[in-house]
Parts: structure tokens; C-alpha cells; sequence
């Protein structure tokens, strides 16, 4: 290798980096081959780099776009459950389980209530049952009643034939 004075121009620096590579002629010149292949394995390089860049960047892409749906799906699961629950939003949902005085699980308490509401619904059938008895009961009632006044008013009148016939 051909070491230049440091005063050298950077043109001759650059040759000096080409000259294993260039013709022995005494005119140093740049084999036009040698430039091509140079320029030929840069690109490539240049290509593969950015290949693998652009690969990471549809992988990061992809990563991003499915952390956000992620997101989006919690998000909204979320204020989704806190509406069914009756809430505005999971955080007063949260607050109200947190501050509740009862040491009741939501399932258990749903399951408690189905069971008070499987009750109620016989209690509900019985008392129509009742009431029904009830209405028989008081129309047995006035119809004694109104049968009372009858048998009397028969008695009277009995009695009063009798009377009158003797």
C-alpha cells in the first residue's frame, strides 16, 4: 500500500484505497469493472438492510396494531360490564364492590338472588291461591248469611200460616 503525505488531497487518499485494484499501468485508472461490482455489492447490501428494516418495521406494526385492539377490547369490555352492572364506568363499579359491606361475591349474591326470586314467585302463587280462597270463603259467607235470613224469614212465614190457621 502507497502511503501519502498527509498533505495529499482526499482524491489521491481514495485512490491510494483503489490502487491494489486498478490496472499496473502507469496512468492509475479505475477499472470501470471493478466500480460496477463495487456499486453491485453496495446495493445489495443497501437492499438487504433495508429489507430486514422494512421486515422489523411490518412486524413492529403488526405488534402495535394488535396492542391497541387489545386495548380497545379491554377498554370497552370493561365499560361493558360496568353498564350491565348498572355502573357509569369499571371505576365507580370498582369503588361501589370495594366500599360494600357485605362479604358477598357478585356470583354469590346473583345465585342468592335467583333462589329469593324462585321464592317469591311461589310465595306469590300461594297467596293467589289464598286470596282465592279467601273470595270463596267470603262468598260462602254472605251466601250463610243470605241463607240464615231465609231459613227466618221461612220460619216466619211458617209460623205465621200456622198461626193464622189455628
Amino acid at each position: 500500500m502507497i502511503v501519502l503525505p498527509p498533505s495529499a488531497s482526499i482524491s489521491t487518499q481514495v485512490l491510494n484505497y483503489f490502487l491494489p485494484y486498478m490496472s499496473t499501468s502507469k496512468n492509475a485508472t479505475v477499472s470501470s469493472s471493478f466500480l460496477r461490482e463495487r456499486d453491485q455489492k453496495i446495493l445489495e447490501k443497501h437492499a438487504k438492510e433495508r429489507a430486514e428494516l422494512e421486515w422489523k418495521l411490518q412486524k413492529m406494526k403488526r405488534i402495535t396494531d394488535d396492542t391497541a385492539k387489545e386495548l380497545f377490547d379491554a377498554v370497552h369490555r370493561g365499560t361493558r360490564l360496568a353498564r350491565s352492572l348498572g355502573f357509569e364506568d369499571i371505576y365507580a363499579a370498582q369503588v361501589f364492590i370495594d366500599t360494600a359491606e357485605y362479604d358477598i361475591s357478585f356470583k354469590d349474591y346473583m345465585g342468592r338472588l335467583k333462589v329469593l326470586q324462585a321464592e317469591l314467585l311461589c310465595e306469590k302463587k300461594e297467596a293467589a291461591v289464598l286470596q282465592a280462597r279467601l273470595g270463596k270463603a267470603e262468598d260462602n259467607e254472605r251466601l250463610r248469611g243470605e241463607l240464615d235470613k231465609t231459613q227466618a224469614e221461612l220460619r216466619f212465614d211458617f209460623f205465621y200460616f200456622m198461626k193464622i190457621s189455628n
